[in-house]
């Protein structure tokens, strides 16, 4: 018997049973001089081994790491561990941390394994596959009949704030970049149009670009990164500190009141960024076209209208509305399924960036083979 600081060992043989009697407190204070007795009188041949807490007067979490680690101690000595009783206060204690009195599971072979993993992983994807279009669904009911159901939807003046956060607030970058990659345009086509007196012909270039592919590209990749990342971070933050689970058990539609408000704003906004875009494009071919090919303002302009047709900014300005649904499906969902703590946050968030990246160029892939082909 040990007195380790308000706490006591014992032990008693039954048999074929080595009872180990813990009482008193089993907290920080006790819990390493307890584990070295658990440790010695744990028997080293084998057997069955019984851990009894039913003494225990009051527990903490270093209680339960010391049980978790006798156990893992007698399993690799060969015994049969098993908890033989708990007090009310050691069972609360361990209930509030999940504990779980099992051996894990042994997979003797290397096949059996490999398939096990496998299976882990099909169920999975199956899983957050059946996830996915659960929330879609829901996104396309509230977006389409929200609006004529009563009901506990988002707070007055929510769609007014999303659309600044979205769209207002994305302007300045928006319009930097697109003028930067017009201008980057200009000089890469300069050299060579020059040798042929084709200097005009830079504002073609430029414009068929900017408008079916760049404008909306460029946006849509700047949107997932700035905004799609932010909207991921919040919902995910939202689900693991169990906010969403409050707005459930108040009656609210999670995705009505979190998700529509911002549909609604990517659809305002997502279009309106990318005419931004296309624009200061155009402007900063036409600054590189006046300055180092000597093309009037005027001539540029006039040329770039002439160019351009009315398909060409359906077709970027629908393209630009696609991607910024994509982009936020694609963070509400990474949002939404977010499990665990304040670490997988940042998880979501990064896997939310990449899959919509990768899901606009997809898309856009699509379209070009939908429009051009």
């Amino acid at each position: 018997m040990d007195q380790a600081r308000h706490a006591k060992v014992e032990r008693v043989i039954d048999d074929d049973l080595t009872r180990l009697i813990v009482r008193g407190r089993l907290d920080r204070d006790s819990a390493s001089a307890v584990l070295d007795w658990l440790s010695a009188w744990t028997p080293r041949r084998g057997g069955r081994v019984g851990l009894d807490l039913e003494g225990v007067d009051s527990m903490d979490s270093a209680g339960v790491a010391i049980v978790a680690r006798w156990l893992d101690l007698a399993r690799k000595k060969k015994c049969r561990p098993e908890l033989l009783g708990t007090s009310p206060s050691a069972q609360r204690t361990l209930e509030m941390f999940r504990f779980r009195d099992e051996a894990p599971r042994e997979v003797e072979k290397q096949g059996g394994q490999l398939l096990e993993s496998l299976g882990d992983w099909a169920i999975a994807k199956c899983t957050g596959t059946k996830d996915f279009f659960i929330l879609l669904s829901d996104i396309l009911y509230w977006s389409l009949v929200g609006p004529f159901v009563s009901g506990r939807g988002a707070p007055s003046g929510e769609l007014t704030r999303q659309t600044i956060l979205l769209g207002s607030m994305a302007f300045g970058i928006v319009s930097l970049l697109a003028a930067l990659i017009g201008l980057t345009m200009a000089l890469l086509s300069m050299h060579q149009l020059r040798q042929f007196g084709a200097n005009i012909y830079v504002a073609d270039l430029v414009a068929v670009a900017m408008v079916r592919e760049m404008g909306p590209m460029m946006t849509a990749i700047i949107v997932a990164g700035r905004s799609g990342s932010a909207i991921a971070a919040e919902l995910a933050t939202m689900e693991v500190t169990e906010e969403v689970d409050a707005l459930r058990a108040m009656g609210f539609s999670p995705v009505r009141f979190l998700v529509v408000p911002k549909v609604y704003a990517v659809t305002i906004t997502q279009p309106l960024l990318t005419a931004a875009s296309i624009c200061f494009g155009i402007l900063g071919g036409m600054a590189i076209a006046t300055v180092a090919l000597g093309v009037p303002p005027e001539a540029y302009l006039n040329r770039t209208g002439e160019i351009l047709k009315f398909k060409d900014l359906v077709t970027g300005l629908s393209k630009s509305l696609v991607f910024g649904w994509i982009i936020l499906v694609v963070a509400a969902n990474s949002g939404l399924g977010t499990r665990g703590g304040a670490g997988e946050v940042g998880i979501s968030t990064t896997r939310s960036v990449v899959l919509a990246i990768f899901s606009v160029i997809i898309a856009d892939c699509i379209f070009s083979l939908i429009f051009y082909l």
